[in-house]
């Protein structure tokens, strides 16, 4: 029986810790596949280099998983579609670029649905493989909650971090938009795409936002006792399970119980619109920025549902595009005002637990807010539903004020006891 590493573990070397996490993905990965692609002797080759070396950053010879839409030159960025099986970029996504310099282990690259959007992957969850693990960054979030990888990167274009993490049971961060480099990363809709990360441990995305960080603007924010917390209650809180809706309840009562000020704050009825507009934004520009990733063979090789989005994105009217745009701006109002009369915003991460079977990666309703307004956001596990799996929440503070939410869930994990990680699955 093969333990999983974690990442409080004190590993000799990191030769060593790479390959403990090599035997966890040799014995849990046929069932989860979370890998698209997976080089051991080139990661082992970088763990040797960092044994050889002074440390250069917390993340010094710590392996991570990169979702397959962010290019790394040694190794195949194929946008989780057989149209670009075995490309192999010229050169690091800047990202990745950073965390090579600080010292990291890129271990290898994690399955994504096709063009981060909407045909899902082979991945499975790891607390039951009978349900979706979520997407887009689909093999990001299992290889984090099976052990397989500390840290992992994934993209949000809608919810792609917060609703797998949610449904995983593992810590997120959303950045600020901007905030992190995108270049070197296949562009969805660039007005909403943001890199974000997936730790066991929400310390490992503190490190990240300190290496990847291109702006070093930091906003405080009071500590959790003397913490103003802003509960949303927005037009969809319809779409969430009963289970899900109990756990919000209980962490705003937790967080209360520690000192902090509870305040609910009504979404205007107007914003109501806002799954759809994001989706329409992002459907027009997803039909412009993928058209050149589509030239080898054309539609042919596409899945009906994304012919059918960037259909949909073509051929929305300038009027159909300035009334989304409308609800988003509105959208920005409303935070930044909501954010005068408190510190953070509070709302779930997930409408609940993962769905049940692989068709579809789940809902990310919840999700919008943080994605169009650019937001920052860190999610939480607090526990499990009636099915037993995971269910998240999330806190979005100010612009830049990312580095504060991890100390904030850090302090939650470590301290309080309220958000702490859902347990590995039982090894199979």
């Amino acid at each position: 029986m093969v333990s999983a590493p974690d990442a409080t573990d004190s590993a000799p070397s990191a030769t060593a810790s790479l390959e403990r996490y090599l035997d966890r993905i040799s014995l849990r990965d046929s069932l989860i596949h979370a890998w698209a692609h997976l080089d051991p002797d080139l990661a082992q080759a970088q763990a040797r280099k960092c044994d050889a070396e002074p440390p250069r950053s917390a993340l010094h010879g710590v392996p991570i998983g990169v979702k397959d839409i962010i290019d790394t030159a040694d190794q195949p960025t194929a946008y989780g579609t057989p149209l670009w099986a075995g490309h192999r970029p010229e050169d690091d996504a800047d990202v990745v670029a950073r965390l090579c310099d600080a010292g990291a282990v890129i271990l290898g690259k994690t399955a994504t649905t096709e063009f981060a959007t909407y045909r899902p992957c082979a991945t499975r969850n790891p607390h039951n493989p009978d349900h979706t693990p979520g997407g887009s960054s689909s093999g990001s979030a299992a290889a984090v909650a099976d052990g397989q990888v500390p840290v992992a990167l994934g993209t949000q274009t809608a919810g792609s971090v917060l609703r797998p993490g949610s449904y995983c049971g593992v810590f997120t961060l959303k950045p600020t938009f901007g905030r992190w480099p995108f270049d070197g990363v296949l562009p969805v809709a660039l007005s909403f795409d943001t890199v974000g990360a997936f730790a066991r441990h929400p310390v490992w995305l503190g490190e990240l936002d300190q290496i990847l960080t291109r702006q070093r603007a930091a906003v405080a924010l009071p500590a959790t006792d003397r913490l103003r917390v802003g509960v949303l209650q927005p037009p969809w809180s319809d779409r969430a399970t009963p289970t899900a809706a109990g756990a919000l309840r209980r962490f705003v009562a937790g967080l209360s119980e520690l000192g902090a000020q509870r305040i609910d704050i009504e979404v205007p009825s107007e914003l109501a619109d806002l799954d759809e507009a994001h989706t329409l934004i992002m459907a027009a520009e997803a039909a412009t920025a993928l058209t050149g990733r589509l030239h080898r063979e054309g539609r042919s090789q596409l899945s009906d549902q994304l012919a059918a989005f960037l259909d949909a994105g073509r051929s929305a009217t300038p009027n159909e595009i300035q009334r989304a745009r409308a609800v988003v701006q509105a959208t920005s109002r409303f935070a930044a005002t909501a954010l005068r009369d408190v510190d953070v915003l509070v709302t779930l991460a997930a409408t609940g637990e993962a769905p049940e079977g692989l068709a579809s990666t789940g809902d990310p309703v919840f999700n919008k807010l943080a994605s169009v307004t650019g937001l920052p956001a860190v999610g939480l596990p607090v526990g499990v539903g009636a099915a037993g799996l995971p269910l998240g929440v999330q806190l979005i503070g100010p612009a830049h004020a990312d580095h504060a939410l991890v100390r904030i869930a850090t302090c939650l994990t470590d301290r309080a006891g309220l958000t702490a990680r859902c347990p590995l699955p039982e090894e199979q």
